[in-house]
């Protein structure tokens, strides 16, 4: 076995026995038992897909980067989860208890700065743009270095605990508010990744377009969802943080899973017809419950001095928003594909008006050109040809 392999699948066997003992722990005390186990969920993706990226395709560091990130988390769970047991349990009393703290307290910032900015630097070849972006990595481990000395040797409790701090040392924090990065080249550093994914999207061959897509896709689905969470709480509304908090996680669990399709194509092109079914569904989603919602704020007050006025407006409401599903549907699906997948809506159409011209036509050899015009254009093979076998000649019966 290749020394890269052994090394990739215990990062991996780390990462996946780690969290899984942390999920198991925390859902025998049934503490945050769905926020951990989707955490698990992403955490052992992450593993699986960088041992996958990294066994088979082992010049891409993406695959490395993902194992790293896995490795980390899957440690800080498990430091978490010991921390607390020994604080709710012994009174903080379980050897190594510090330490545990001290690690999940001060390890994250690795992982998020290898998924924000490290990653999308070099995805989705494993290698920068070229050596001019070399300035962000040596920014990124300043960083990464500088976050974890200034939080991890800072005397005093630890972060969210009433645990000393083992490795507080006073007389270093001069120094390292010298060496501190400037907020504004922070977020320089920060919006580094997206210039870069930017550049290869205009850059890129249409596979490359294709993979920076998926990244693209899931990233976006993530923000989104975590900006939710910002509006509901703005609004003191509950519900709608739990969901933006909940797609935030599917979004960061899918974030491996997304890599993983791009790197390896698998399924490269589907990409375009998830974005727009996505896009279809939202907006489908997003007119019913508004049409619903008027229609029961509408027919309440119309019906106010009728018995069971409130159940009717229910009734009448879901039965119309229920009609109004399959016809919203087809022609929102049908403008966003247009916007969204031309190539499959140009197909279709192509094969469609293909198919109406058939029915009238009877002459092979135009059949055949209309054939061939049909297939290059839709799918854009790079050769094709086309066999007709002949009829057997029929045979004169005699007596």
């Amino acid at each position: 076995m290749k020394a890269r392999t052994v090394v990739a699948v215990a990062l991996a066997a780390t990462a996946v026995v780690a969290s899984m003992t942390s999920a198991v722990v925390v859902s025998l005390d049934h503490f945050d038992t769905p926020d951990t186990l989707l955490l698990t969920l992403a955490v052992v993706a992450m593993a699986t897909v960088g041992a996958i990226l990294a066994i088979r395709v082992p010049a891409n560091n993406v695959g490395w980067l993902l194992l790293v990130s896995a490795a980390i988390l899957g440690i800080e769970f498990l430091g978490l989860v010991y921390a607390q047991g020994s604080i709710t349990y012994a009174g903080g009393s379980w050897p190594g208890t510090a330490v545990a703290a001290w690690v999940y307290s001060n390890l994250l910032a690795v992982p998020v700065l290898i998924m924000t900015v490290a990653i999308p630097l070099i995805y989705p070849n494993g290698r920068l743009l070229s050596p001019r972006w070399r300035w962000v990595v040596v920014a990124l481990v300043w960083s990464a270095v500088e976050a974890i000395l200034r939080q991890g040797l800072k005397p005093g409790l630890i972060a969210d605990t009433n645990i000393e701090n083992p490795f507080g040392v006073a007389e270093i924090q001069p120094l390292l508010n010298i060496i501190h990065l400037p907020d504004a080249f922070v977020v320089v550093l920060f919006l580094s990744p997206i210039a870069a994914v930017a550049i290869r999207y205009r850059r890129g061959s249409l596979v490359e377009r294709q993979q920076l897509k998926w990244l693209i896709a899931v990233t976006a689905l993530a923000v989104i969802a975590w900006s939710v969470v910002t509006v509901g709480g703005v609004m003191g509304a509950p519900l709608v943080t739990t969901i933006g908090w909940y797609g935030g996680l599917l979004g960061f669990t899918g974030f491996p899973l997304a890599i993983g399709i791009a790197v390896l194509r698998y399924r490269l092109y589907e990409i375009d017809q998830i974005i727009s079914r996505t896009i279809a569904w939202a907006l489908v989603t997003g007119v019913l419950v508004a049409v619903f919602a008027l229609g029961v704020i509408a027919l309440q007050a119309a019906l106010a001095g009728f018995t069971q006025g409130e159940t009717l407006a229910v009734a009448v409401s879901t039965l119309v928003a229920a009609a109004l599903f399959q016809p919203l549907r087809r022609r929102v699906q049908r403008a966003v594909d247009r916007r969204f997948d031309r190539a499959t809506y140009d197909a279709r159409r192509t094969v469609e008006a293909f198919a109406e011209r058939l029915r009238d036509e009877v002459a092979l050899d135009a059949v055949e050109a209309d054939l061939d015009q049909t297939v290059a254009s839709s799918i854009k093979l790079s050769s094709f040809g086309l066999w007709l076998r002949q009829a057997p000649p029929r045979s004169r019966g005699g007596s």
